[in-house]
């Protein structure tokens, strides 16, 4: 950014005047910049630039409330070496054993000269000499991540008066040329590969669209130039993978509608319009963050009519249900758990919703929720497709099992594994300090172990990780654990949810949402521990843990809550263009629009018992397998 200096006390000002506080947050690189805005020179031997911009930009905002005889207090934070020596969260730790594994394979296999990185959500190795080479990494001030945090912070443009920011940064491929080898399409695409569009509905094919000019120009400055708007063409392609040397037939690619705001919108804000919010299913991280970003979103496109349902699903049917949302309701949410629409499960019937949907004349409806309530939201949509009622029907993917297909990963899932981490540090401190224990963990996975795998990779002090995904002999889980206890007097044991249905048959009851009620496996194998131990004269005591409504009712961390944010804004964007019964996801690390059904069309993702992660978490645990 270039940086007026008295465009950011200006704002200081009004932020005082109209809110009372301000939280100001500033990169200690933005040095040069407001040097230069105060009038300092670069080449004066007593130049400000070599003083620290935290402390000087602090009493220049002092200095401008004194003399306008404002009183006005500073807390001034400086986080610089915290933030760098923490420990890793689970996120950070499970990615770190990713790239290491790939560098010793690497290695291994006698590559040299290069790195491991992640790039498009893969982890690939990259000649030393395009990292070095390369330029840093900047933010782009005329890209969507920028746009975001403008949105989300609502502050307005700071480059002085006449500046005009350059687009784009120089890009890394400049470096990559004296390293690479051209490639024709037949190179990458191998025959049988198959490329599908996935198409989203849009509502200007049955009702005519206000191509009303977005006001978002008005907000950010690049686009009032036009820049960093998506269009009806704006494709993005699955990352293009081959495997290995036995790799004969091609894979299934999809090609997907990007996200971001459109030039031209479906509504006309101007006319007064309406939106509704609802959330269902069970509580996950970052629940709040979405509703709070969807309703400042709303508010930036002037929509200003907008309706929280409390209680799921249910709400529609009772008026007293029906919260106004404004942004001064929401303003501090995220940093609460939960959700303040009181999420719940139930599918009274869509065609009640979708009529109320049109007495209300509510034309943009998001829904919060996993698989079952995307299926609730496709069904509304069909019932006011039906009704002839024009409202954008959209989604966000909310799963705290991270189990959606094709998605990246589902928000509030980073979040809940630094929390389980948390339980299973616990279970090691008792594992290890008390005589003879075992720390025994249970964590959510109702079909999937991915919290369980994570948690477990990112702790790396667990000796056993029991996920549905894998066939269980109970007796070969018993003996292991009871050779372990003779080994090393101590053990960690983890175990998914679901696995439930594999060690012990469950009642096959489901509970309001459609979900298969499961037996619960912590209590029992905490007993069946004790019993086999207690039967071959090994001394015992189990220190039972049960984080499971603990790691899903926190608030999201920084990477989820930005994540958060991130889906509620594209989920404002798509709906404002008219795009209806889709859902909004990243997939390979690109914003995309998906159809509701290429997300309740398929089953839960499952950990692949011969991919790299289950390779990793057998590794980390050093366990044998179970199987019968």
């Amino acid at each position: 950014m270039c940086i007026s200096l008295e465009k950011v006390l200006e704002h200081c000002e009004h932020l005082m005047e109209t809110k009372g506080y301000a939280v100001l947050v500033l990169a200690d690189g933005c040095g040069e910049t407001l040097f230069q805005s105060a009038g300092f020179c670069n080449n004066s031997s007593n130049s400000n630039n070599n003083h620290d911009v935290g402390p000087w930009f602090r009493d220049q905002v002092l200095a401008r409330f004194k003399q306008k005889g404002k009183p006005l207090t500073i807390k001034y934070i400086d986080p610089t070496y915290s933030v760098r020596s923490a420990v890793a969260n689970a996120y950070d730790s499970v990615y770190c054993t990713g790239l290491a594994e790939h560098a010793v394979h690497g290695a291994m296999a006698g590559f040299t000269g290069m790195a491991t990185a992640k790039i498009y959500n893969q982890t690939v190795y990259m000649p030393l000499e395009v990292i070095s080479k390369a330029p840093r990494r900047r933010v782009p001030v005329t890209g969507q991540l920028f746009a975001r945090m403008l949105f989300t912070t609502q502050q307005p443009s700071f480059e002085p008066s006449g500046y005009s920011a350059q687009r784009g940064n120089p890009r890394w491929e400049e470096a990559a040329k004296s390293v690479s080898t051209p490639l024709a399409v037949q190179d990458v695409v191998i025959p049988g590969t198959d490329i599908q569009r996935l198409c989203c509905e849009r509502l200007c094919g049955k009702f005519p669209s206000q191509e009303a000019a977005t006001p978002l120009r008005h907000i950010v400055a690049f686009f009032a130039a036009g820049q960093g708007f998506m269009h009806e063409n704006s494709w993005t392609l699955q990352t293009l993978q081959h495997g290995n040397k036995s790799e004969k037939s091609g894979r299934r690619y999809l090609q997907m509608l990007s996200c971001g705001p459109r030039e031209r919108l479906h509504f006309n804000p101007a006319e007064g319009m309406s939106a509704a919010i609802v959330t269902c299913g069970g509580l996950c991280p970052g629940l709040n963050s979405v509703i709070r970003e969807l309703v400042n979103m709303l508010y930036a496109y002037g929509v200003t009519t907008v309706h929280g349902i409390r209680g799921g699903y249910n709400g529609f049917l009772q008026e007293d249900q029906w919260l106004k949302l404004t942004p001064e309701v929401v303003q501090d949410i995220h940093v609460q758990g939960g959700s303040i629409l009181v999420s719940d499960r139930g599918n009274p019937p869509h065609s009640e919703i979708a009529k109320i949907l049109q007495r209300r004349d509510i034309k943009t409806y998001f829904v919060l929720g996993g698989d079952g309530t995307h299926k609730g939201a496709m069904a509304t949509f069909e019932e006011t497709t039906k009704l002839g009622h024009e409202c954008a029907v959209v989604g966000v993917p909310k799963t705290i099992d991270n189990d959606i297909q094709l998605l990246d990963r589902s928000f509030g899932f980073a979040t809940a594994c630094t929390e389980a981490e948390k339980a299973i540090d616990a279970a090691y401190t008792e594992a290890t300090t008390n005589a003879n224990c075992i720390g025994l963990v249970k964590l959510m996975g109702r079909h999937c172990g991915w919290i369980a795998a994570t948690a477990t990779l990112a702790a790396r002090h667990v000796d056993v990780c029991l996920i549905p995904e894998m066939d269980i002999s109970l007796p070969r889980l018993l003996d292991h654990v009871a050779d372990l206890m003779r080994r090393q007097r101590r053990a960690v044991i983890v175990v998914a949810e679901g696995c439930g249905d594999t060690l012990i048959q469950g009642s096959g009851d489901c509970d309001a949402g459609g979900n298969k009620k499961l037996a619960d496996v912590g209590p029992f194998l905490r007993d069946e521990l004790t019993r086999h131990c207690n039967e071959l004269g090994i001394p015992l005591s189990v220190k039972y843990i049960d984080p499971t409504y603990m790691i899903r009712s926190v608030p999201a961390n920084a990477y989820d809550s930005k994540y958060c944010a991130a889906l509620a804004q594209e989920a404002v964007h798509a709906a404002m263009a008219g795009y209806t019964g889709i859902s909004v996801g990243k997939v390979d690390e690109k914003y995309v629009m998906l159809p509701i059904h290429a997300i309740t069309s398929q089953g839960p993702r499952k950990m692949s018992l011969k991919g790299r992660q289950f390779e990793r978490l057998m590794s980390t645990t050093k366990q044998p397998s179970f199987e019968p």
